[in-house]
């Protein structure tokens, strides 16, 4: 019986996973699909979800997929070191004819894999195309040529451009997940998944109009949307609770006795650093990289961080704001982060330049370091 074998993390699983199996299998004239959900140790997550909890909706997510369909815990039996060419063999002898289903973004990398010729040689690879990246067959071409074109498959399937990273975010958001399959929505709201920050959110609400609290939840997409797209490798979490804080004063600005710079009294300004403040003491906020990522991202400043630079960014080019010449901006951002984070820097320049109303200190700053000096 010939059968497709499909990885991944599944954290949840969604519609494009379930697409990309049944056409596998529809092309292959496969009847088996085996599911290898990924196996962390206990002291570890997957982004809020156990392996149990991954397992189940893997079940819940692959119900209605012609053909037998099986979840595999074997990454879980062995515990550690689930390298692809470690488990392949394993499956390739309980189940016979496997075929290992790739992505083509996937392959792409293929020479970073853990032993890639085993792998390779272990079993065929079905590879599927996916938006916004080079083609199955252009792909299997390329990498074909160094470890055995024939043992790569390039399938006629292109699977949208879905990304994990941003379901996780509407889900920590409190919002519903049109990507996820039947069910699998209702079995996270059921069993509590991805609440760890509902508190942070409902209480921000509290703080902000709608038209700013919706900014604040298109801000932390934008966010997680660059550092995904542009592999920035920012932790999740601190990336996610920089950009969800960051205006969290902008509303409530009574210094309350907080320590905030004396010249940024009375501007534009003061909200980043008693943001600041206010996420350190509304939110318990200790970690120094998120406050300062939230104390800096309206003025910018001289040599910033990745994450001061990724949560500036996301500000001035989230969705919720659509005048000219953002757009335009935004669309250099979506291609080259760093240009388009010094392109917003230099807009926000000249247009505070021509109005004549005073620039502060830091921006004076950043504009001389990354845009008259040109340095990263």
């Amino acid at each position: 019986m010939k059968t497709i074998v499909f990885g991944g993390a599944f954290a949840p699983p969604h519609r494009e996973h379930v697409k990309m199996c049944e056409s596998a299998m529809k092309e292959l004239g496969a009847e088996r699909l085996v599911l290898v959900p990924t196996y962390l140790p206990a002291h570890k997550t997957e982004h809020y979800l156990s392996f149990e909890d991954r397992c189940a909706l893997v079940k819940i997510a692959f119900k209605d997929v012609c053909g037998e369909v099986v979840v595999d815990d074997v990454e879980r039996r062995r515990g550690e070191d689930n390298y692809s060419y470690l488990v392949l063999p394993i499956l390739k002898e309980k189940y016979g004819d496997i075929v290992y289903l790739i992505g083509s973004d996937s392959l792409e990398y293929f020479d970073k894999w853990k032993e890639p010729q085993r792998v390779a040689t272990a079993c065929k690879i079905a590879v599927c195309s996916r938006e916004g990246y080079a083609g199955a067959d252009e792909v299997v071409k390329l990498v074909g040529t160094k470890y055995g074109v024939e043992n790569f498959i390039p399938l006629e399937h292109v699977g949208g451009d879905v990304s994990s990273s941003m379901i996780k975010t509407k889900l920590l958001l409190g919002e519903d997940a049109d990507e996820l399959p039947d069910g699998v929505n209702e079995y996270i709201k059921t069993h509590g998944l991805f609440d760890d920050y509902i508190e942070f959110v409902e209480r921000l609400k509290s703080y902000q109009t709608d038209e700013l609290f919706f900014h604040s939840k298109s801000v932390v997409k934008r966010a997680v949307e660059f550092n995904s797209k542009h592999i920035l490798l920012q932790d999740y979490d601190k990336v996610f609770l920089a950009a969800l804080l960051h205006d969290n004063a902008k509303q409530r600005k009574s210094l309350d006795g907080l320590n905030v710079p004396e010249d940024a009294v009375g501007t534009p300004v003061l909200h980043q650093f008693l943001g600041a403040e206010k996420a350190r003491r509304d939110f318990g906020i200790e970690d120094e990289e998120i406050l300062n990522a939230i104390r800096y991202h309206t003025t910018a400043k001289a040599n910033m961080t990745m994450l001061e630079k990724l949560i500036y960014t996301a500000d001035s080019l989230s969705d919720d704001r659509t005048y000219e010449p953002i757009p335009e901006l935004r669309k250099i951002a979506i291609a080259d982060f760093e240009k388009g984070f010094k392109a917003i820097l230099k807009y926000t320049y000249d247009k505070i330049a021509e109005r004549g109303t005073g620039m502060y200190p830091l921006t004076e700053d950043a504009y001389r370091y990354y845009i008259l000096e040109d340095r990263d």
